[in-house]
């Protein structure tokens, strides 16, 4: 009995945890994110790829969604927009290297972003303000 109430416990955690999806090519800076994301509490779910953060059903349960603008395949941008023209639009981080054309494009569409090199406590802020926009929208 003591172990199906501590599952449930369990359960109930899980659920109120935010997730926070990485997606970034390079491995130690997808690493390095994780941990970030990880010591604040959030549950970090790194992909090196758009198409591997698709394909794996994890954009459902996603709260965050921290991507790179540099991405050889599909940018952050683009991921942003694939994710909001099928209706699912995540709260998302764009990292950007202040690239003129990435810098107009981010403006325009008033997405948040951050430039690189950034500061441990910037994302964080960013991640923060996207979950609770995201959180004080699903209450509206």
């Amino acid at each position: 009995m003591q172990a199906k109430a501590s599952l449930a416990n369990l359960m109930r955690v899980a659920h109120t945890l935010d997730v926070v999806s990485i997606v970034n090519a390079h491995r130690a800076v997808r690493e390095a994110l994780t941990d970030v994301v990880f010591s604040a509490g959030y549950v970090p779910e790194p992909f090196e790829s758009a198409d591997e953060f698709l394909k794996s059903g994890r954009r459902l349960i996603t709260s965050c969604l921290i991507a790179d603008m540099q991405s050889s395949v599909m940018s952050g941008f683009e991921l942003f927009h694939h994710l909001a023209g099928s209706g699912g639009a995540i709260p998302t981080v764009l990292l950007t290297d202040n690239s003129e054309d990435d810098m107009s494009r981010i403006l325009q569409a008033g997405l948040q972003f951050l430039s690189k090199p950034f500061e441990r406590s910037e994302l964080l802020a960013c991640v923060r303000s996207q979950i609770m926009n995201r959180n004080y929208s699903l209450w509206k």
